[in-house]
């Protein structure tokens, strides 16, 4: 099977890819835009009130010619307006963060429903291409994203202040292992990084209008200033990212080793190997963790050494050329105190410009990947007025059947046969002869390439699936438990089955003896990884497919992982069903067919034999052989026993 690789790009463009995005949340579009027209109003408000700290210098502390009440008054004039523009700014910032957050929330949230609906509509024949977990990571971690959005534009502080940076938070913008669900999740490429990319250049945009109001040549020292910090910054952290994709590859290879060491706990313990588990786990920790070493390093010499040393170089020449300009009489001290501030509320939106674009890149892989799921079509949906599949008799045929999962390669060719209502029929046959393929093909999993498979003279490819598949029910190899309750995975079969129901498909499928020995019965408490035998757990996964009330019963190897006591056990409790619906066994042990109305022995897709199992054993042929084979092997093992 195929893994998923974080630099796989897929085939979508980014265009084609904004207009998903967009369709997921044009539905809170209100509040999207709403939030840019708050960031529109914010922005200036607070860019004014750094700029009227010139007037408050100018006008008030610097003006000895005043009295002290003019000056005081002056200076509460000017601070009060300016309280007035911050206090507005961010309530206008709150109310923006709000509706931000609720866009990427809904709009995460829609395409994880989307995403897991879609997923559920598509062939196996896609589903088998990836591993289950490649498929899970699509659904969960990718829809998280591992990368925070930038930090926002920051201004200072009514006392003149810049917030303080800190290194940690810093990290986390990278990677994070405890990002929340929805924040940005993977739709903030366009609820969050987007507005923030207008913000960017918006507040860049009043900080040099504002500049040029000081003085114009320190608008054009800081549009100078602009192109080379963000091509130095831009392939720093081009750098940075890199090492942010290769320290996220060893935190889920690390991940993976220890999910496998626990899952093949019983494994490792009893070959042996808990040293070699061990070593190979502290192994991948050890590669996660100088990973992440690498990935620090990398943004150190990104933030600490080239953007800071650009970030000293152009404040030093602002600051020269200002005080130049002051000492001449050209400028005042308070034309010095605002434009440091606007200096430094500036180089913020630099630092996230360049930042947000190594984002956008990095966003663009996981979202790349779950709409190269959500851009395959279905295959096997309900045609256009479907109808729904009245009460079945259970009458099953496939009528001159192809099918290969790949082409070139057939499964089952040609095939033709009719199971008639009640039936009890067996499939046999060597491994690869295609017997779960006619199952597969039964139960729409898979489509015919050529032919038709038939229910009650109904094509299964022309009815509504749920309909017909409310009326059968099948019985793996090995049955699935889900965490709960013994009677919640009876009831996983039939949502509306009562207690009544649930206690008497258990006692059809002869659960009831190892019930009886469970103090809380049908409530006890099982899970996958319960302390549960092969035969419990088949009997259950029985019970689950009775308590259907089926008209077809597909048992798919249902018995093959049994002991021969249990097995005799299982199928006399099978026979015991036989009558009143149609029951469909595919097997590898023969044992499991000799019961059987009539037998199939199917050989590279096709029938070669048909009858009882007394006809088939009495004439040469491919049973006979297997048949004979098989009770050899069940001889020499019985001699070996004895002999020990």
């Amino acid at each position: 099977m195929k893994s998923l690789n974080p630099e796989d790009r897929h085939d979508l463009s980014v265009l084609q890819l904004a207009r998903e995005l967009w369709k997921i949340v044009r539905p809170y579009r209100g509040k999207f835009f709403l939030a840019i027209c708050f960031l529109f109003l914010a922005i200036p408000l607070s860019q004014f009130a750094l700029f009227l700290t010139r007037d408050v210098t100018n006008q008030a502390l610097n003006a000895s010619s005043l009295t002290i009440q003019e000056r005081w008054d002056t200076v509460l004039r000017i601070v009060g307006l300016q309280a007035i523009f911050w206090l507005a700014s961010s309530l206008l910032s709150t109310w923006r963060e709000v509706l931000e957050w609720f866009v990427s929330m809904r709009a995460t949230f829609d395409l994880r429903l989307k995403f897991y609906r879609h997923l559920h509509s598509l062939p196996l024949s896609f589903l088998t291409q990836f591993t289950p977990g490649a498929h899970l990571y699509r659904s969960t971690a990718d829809m998280v994203s591992m990368f925070r959005v930038g930090n926002r534009v920051e201004t200072s502080t009514p006392a003149g202040q810049m917030p303080p940076e800190s290194k940690e938070v810093q990290m986390t913008y990278w990677y994070s292992n405890d990002v929340d669900p929805y924040d940005p999740g993977v739709m903030g490429i366009v609820a969050r990084s987007m507005p923030l990319f207008i913000e960017t250049i918006y507040a860049l945009g009043w900080g040099m209008f504002l500049l040029s109001l000081i003085d114009p040549v320190l608008s054009l020292m800081l549009l100078a200033y602009i192109v080379p910090f963000a091509l130095v910054s831009y392939f720093a952290f081009n750098r940075v990212r890199h090492a942010a994709f290769e320290f996220k590859e060893g935190i889920e290879n690390e991940a993976a080793t220890l999910r496998d060491s626990i899952a093949g706990l019983r494994t490792i313990k009893a070959f042996g190997r808990t040293a070699q588990q061990m070593g190979k786990y502290f192994g991948a920790a050890a590669g996660a963790r100088r990973k992440g070493v690498t990935l620090g390093v990398e943004l150190v010499k990104a933030q600490n050494l080239k953007q800071q040393g650009m970030r000293w170089i152009f404040t030093f020449s602002v600051y020269i050329y200002l005080a130049n300009r002051i000492v001449q009489g050209q400028a005042t001290i308070g034309d010095w105190v605002a434009t440091a501030l606007l200096i430094e509320a500036a180089q913020m939106p630099l630092q996230n410009f360049v930042q947000l674009t190594q984002l956008f890149k990095m966003q663009l892989v996981p979202i790349r990947r779950i709409f190269a799921t959500l851009a395959t079509e279905p295959t096997l949906v309900d045609p256009p007025g479907a109808p729904e599949l009245p009460p079945i008799q259970g009458e099953l045929s496939f009528d001159q059947v192809e099918f290969a999962y790949q082409p070139g390669v057939p499964v089952i060719r040609g095939l033709n046969l009719t199971v008639k209502p009640g039936e009890y029929l067996g499939i046999v046959g060597p491994s690869g002869a295609g017997k779960s393929s006619l199952v597969n093909l039964a139960l729409r999993l898979y489509g015919a390439d050529a032919g038709h498979v038939r229910v009650d003279g109904h094509d299964v490819r022309e009815i509504q699936l749920a309909s017909y598949l409310a009326q059968v029910a099948t019985v793996p190899q090995s049955t699935f438990l889900y965490t709960g309750t013994i009677a919640e995975n009876v009831g996983f079969g039939n949502p509306e089955a009562t207690e009544d129901d649930i206690r008497h498909a258990l006692d059809l499928a002869g659960a009831t003896p190892f019930l009886a020995l469970r103090p809380e019965g049908i409530h006890t408490e099982v899970a996958e990884t319960a302390p549960v035998s092969g035969g419990e757990r088949q009997r259950i996964g029985l019970a689950r497919a009775l308590v259907r009330n089926p008209k077809i019963l597909f048992l798919d190897e249902a018995t093959a992982a049994l002991d021969p006591a249990t097995e005799d056990a299982v199928l006399k409790t099978i026979q015991g069903l036989r009558g009143d619906r149609t029951i469909i066994t595919i097997a590898h042990r023969l044992k499991a067919v000799t019961h059987c109305d009539r037998i199939i022995v199917l050989d590279q897709g096709q029938i070669v034999q048909m009858g009882s199992h007394e006809d088939l054993v009495s004439q040469p042929g491919l049973y006979q052989q297997l048949w004979r084979q098989q009770w050899e092997e069940i001889a020499g093992h019985a001699l070996e026993v004895k002999r020990d």
